[in-house]
């Protein structure tokens, strides 16, 4: 039990539960700092990420047999294989500078190559010539490759376009953005001169224009091309189905469909049961459709003939054949009727609903006027009985008044 010298102490709260706030973060919240050790043995390097950029741009790095496993194979451990020259994609087309570069890199691999075999065949006199020969012409190659010195002869700018096309004209971008703010101005004149008179038009400082060039021989060649692509397809609908509403009415009738869409998938239907798969079953059920044929005609043909039973046949025949017509609306309608079906039920329940609604609104109307009638005579009861205890009152207070004297 607490001792009762702290129970009368302000600022406890008693019946809440003890809350111990901390200004601390949670922990999922919380960031180590780490802090460098400073000194003069511990090298740090410091990276440019815009020289990083510009030294491996043009370098690509092949995963294709990259193998770094420690499983125990004559397979040959490859790590990741690197060139100095981009290959363009395959409906890519190859730019000037990569040309370049795989030329260079080429010619490299080439003059590594035939100093190898130089090597290699020292003793046969023949090869060693043929060698010789070829680095002459491998070096001579180089030279002009390096002679060309596309740096110089197109321009650093032009350079830079064909290596990255889309930095510079983010580049280009940029310095016209540049421009236009440093201006704050910028002034279009656009002349036009009709036959008479002659107009300018200068646009508002602080605007851009941009103008869009509308061509309407374009436009009627585009709508030209579509009109010829829908009669080509035409064509080939009217080869196939045919010109003539006879053969559209006759197809339509024998298949008992509106549509063409309709018509194609019945067909599809039915040649799938031409399947061989299938035909064996199909056979079966005939042969058993034809024995019950048969059994009826035997039976038939043993029975009396009954007028009134041909006149009732004739008759469901002749109703079957007038709501033949019928047929289609026949789910629709069981379907609107089934929905209705719910929506009278619920209509029945609400009336329901609404009926014993009334009832105890009958029911409180009489409670309240007996109620009514209730309150009526008590208030006459307390009005007498008012009128008692004021007489009563009056006559102690005379009494009193008597006493007194």
């Amino acid at each position: 039990m607490a001792d009762s010298k702290y129970s009368d102490l302000p600022g406890i709260a008693y019946d809440q539960v003890d809350v111990y706030e901390t200004t601390d973060l949670p922990e999922s919240e919380q960031f180590e700092i780490y802090s460098e050790d400073e000194s003069d043995s511990i090298e740090k390097l410091h990276i440019n990420a815009r020289e990083a950029f510009s030294k491996f741009r043009t370098k690509t790095v092949g995963d294709t047999k990259v193998d770094f496993s420690d499983s125990i194979s004559r397979k040959s451990r490859t790590g990741y294989k690197f060139r100095d020259y981009e290959l363009p994609g395959e409906d890519e087309k190859e730019t000037p500078i990569q040309k370049y570069q795989r030329l260079q890199c080429e010619v490299k691999e080439l003059y590594e190559e035939i100093n190898a075999l130089k090597e290699n065949a020292k003793e046969e006199n023949e090869e060693v010539k043929s060698a010789i020969d070829i680095i002459s012409q491998v070096e001579q190659l180089g030279k002009e490759i390096n002679d060309l010195k596309l740096e110089e002869s197109l321009g650093s700018g032009l350079m830079e376009l064909l290596s990255d096309p889309q930095g510079a004209r983010l580049k280009q971008l940029i310095s016209q953005i540049e421009v236009f703010r440093n201006t704050g101005i910028s002034k279009s004149e656009t002349e036009i001169k009709p036959d008479i008179t002659e107009t300018k038009e200068i646009s508002p400082s602080g605007v851009l224009e941009y103008k869009m060039m509308y061509l309407p021989e374009k436009a009627k060649m585009q709508e030209i091309a579509r009109i010829v692509q829908l009669e080509q397809r035409l064509c080939c609908l009217e080869s196939v189905i045919g010109t003539s509403n006879e053969n559209f009415s006759v197809f339509s009738r024998n298949l008992k469909c509106q549509g063409i869409m309709d018509a194609v998938q019945q067909l599809s239907a039915k040649a799938a049961l031409l399947d061989t798969s299938q035909l064996d079953a199909i056979e079966s059920r005939l042969s058993a459709l034809i024995y019950r044929i048969d059994t009826i005609a035997q039976k038939k043909s043993t029975l009396t003939p009954d007028s009134e039973l041909k006149q009732k046949i004739e008759e469901m025949y002749k109703i079957v054949k007038k709501t033949e017509s019928m047929s289609d609306i026949l789910p629709l309608t069981i379907n609107r009727m089934t929905s209705l079906s719910i929506i009278h039920e619920q209509a029945a329940n609400y009336s329901k609903a609404m009926k014993q609604f009334e009832d105890l609104q009958k029911q409180n109307t009489q409670f309240m006027d007996s109620n009514k009638c209730l309150l009526a005579g008590v208030q006459e009861s307390f009005a007498s009985n008012l009128e008692v205890i004021k007489n009563n009152i009056t006559s102690l207070s005379e009494r009193v008044a008597k006493l007194d004297k």
